[in-house]
């Protein structure tokens, strides 16, 4: 899995390419930290280069990333997920724990409304 990282409007925005695989969790880990000593504590994962029939185990990426961004006192949100992968977050009741939004405008302009950040 391949990872972008740019800053726009005060949020660091990463971008998810490929395929995750069963140790990505730790590879994303490390790239996060990296970039999060002098980013935005505001980060939005764009999911849009991800396949459709992306697997389980972006979840453990995300989440790991949620644990580092709290971690530092920032909020994570996600956003442009194909409509399969959409799906998987509804059905495990994911959209709960995740702040889920269709773009990264969106995800943008959640931020500076004040939508729940956890």
């Amino acid at each position: 899995m391949d990872f972008q990282f740019e800053c726009q409007d005060n949020c660091l925005i990463i971008k998810l390419y490929g395929t995750a695989e069963a140790n990505e969790r730790l590879l994303s880990r490390e790239a996060l930290n990296k970039k999060l000593e002098n980013s935005p504590r505001r980060v939005i994962v764009d999911l849009s280069g991800l396949k459709e029939d992306e697997n389980p185990y972006i979840l453990g990426i995300l989440s790991t990333m949620k644990k580092e961004v709290q971690t530092l006192g920032g909020s994570i949100k996600v956003c442009s997920l194909r409509p399969k992968l959409f799906h998987y977050f509804q059905e495990h009741r994911l959209d709960k724990i995740f702040n889920i939004y269709g773009t990264i405008d969106q995800a943008k302009r959640s931020f500076k409304e004040g939508h729940r950040e956890e």
